[in-house]
């Protein structure tokens, strides 16, 4: 799949709809790929994003 096929399904499985990929536009991406991509950006979502709430509660110091 092309980068924009890529993104799409990003945008439509995560209910991202405003989702850009920093990838390789010129790669046909497999649909291996395209899982290893997806669990990755879930995961740094989880590890990074998720509690960023909880982070700023107290407000900053």
């Amino acid at each position: 799949m092309t980068r924009d096929e890529l993104e799409k399904r990003i945008r439509t499985d995560l209910n991202l709809p405003h989702f850009k990929a920093q990838i390789d536009d010129q790669k046909d991406y497999s649909e291996d790929e395209f899982q290893e991509f997806k669990s990755s950006l879930v995961n740094y979502y989880k590890a990074y994003v998720q509690d960023i709430d909880t982070d700023f509660q107290g407000g900053l110091k």
